[in-house]
């Protein structure tokens, strides 16, 4: 069911991780958040290689023990083809910082924003996908709102 509410304590543009990450926190906190999102999720996002310090960031969303169960390749290290196309010397996380996060993971990136936008979604944010911020609305130089469309073409003010 999409909603027909127009005013919020805080619009995010854009569900990926950042905007996802960020509803979620600011739902957590009581807020009425939120997310304009102009595709539909699932969505196909080239893949990506989680680095050790966004460990943090996981488990301050509660995320940690799901990509700990899922069957997403862990990572120990990095390694680079240097110039001369020969591979450095492998770069072992656990070596440089003894933590849990020196283990991390290669993720598909589409179930991997599904999962932190499904957090947010859990948290209370509402997610308007389909949905494109066309532009801001301002008063006295503050952004009080946006300008958006959704897939119908139907234009329409959020602030």
């Amino acid at each position: 069911m999409i909603s027909n509410k127009t005013n919020y304590d805080a619009i995010v543009i854009g569900g990926g991780p950042a905007g996802s990450t960020t509803g979620a926190l600011l739902a957590e906190k009581g807020h009425d958040v939120l997310i304009v999102e102009k595709e539909k999720f699932p969505r196909y996002h080239v893949g990506e290689s989680l680095m050790p310090f966004c460990y943090f960031p996981l488990k301050r969303l509660g995320l940690i023990e799901e990509l700990m169960n899922s069957a997403s390749p862990r990572k120990y290290c990095v390694q680079f083809v240097r110039e001369d196309g020969f591979l450095a010397q492998p770069f072992y996380f656990f070596q440089h910082f003894d933590h849990p996060s020196s283990t991390t993971w290669q993720v598909m990136r589409s179930e991997f924003d599904n999962l932190i936008m499904e957090k947010a979604r859990n948290n209370g944010t509402e997610i308007r996908e389909l949905t494109k911020a066309k532009s801001l609305i301002k008063e006295d130089g503050n952004v009080v709102g946006i300008n958006v469309e959704n897939q119908n073409g139907k234009s329409y003010k959020i602030t």
